[in-house]
């Protein structure tokens, strides 16, 4: 049986926190891909339910998505430990002229990813 990490469709990159929503819930994207992403939030959402990426900071960028599924989650924090839901959803399939300035978005922000991992790597040395 193949691991989740082989079923993935693309490359997923770790972020730093970046402010989303998934619909109308407040959260953290937590790492991203071309085809999906995490996210960690306060509230639950159905696996299998429709919903939306929003990016607010980024001029609200919308992405349509799917909830892939949906785990409870403790972090800990300077006060105790704090119950999250991470999720991991889907991007779902776009017309054309959606889906080109999305992958655009999605490459741009990938690449920036990608080069704070090489900085990172290379601080190590």
């Amino acid at each position: 049986m193949p691991s989740g990490r082989d079923r993935r469709r693309s490359e997923r990159f770790p972020t730093a926190s970046i402010p989303v929503q998934l619909s109308d819930i407040d959260g953290e994207l937590i790492d991203l891909s071309l085809s999906g992403a995490a996210v960690i939030h306060r509230s639950p959402v159905n696996a299998g339910a429709p919903a939306t990426l929003v990016f607010p900071s980024y001029g609200g960028i919308y992405i349509p998505c799917k909830v892939l599924r949906s785990l409870v989650q403790v972090r800990r924090a300077g006060d105790g430990p704090e119950y999250v839901f991470r999720s991991a959803i889907s991007f779902a399939d776009m017309e054309p002229e959606q889906r080109d300035p999305l992958r655009e978005f999605l490459q741009i922000q990938i690449a920036r990813l990608k080069e704070k991992q090489d900085e990172a790597a290379a601080a190590e040395l």
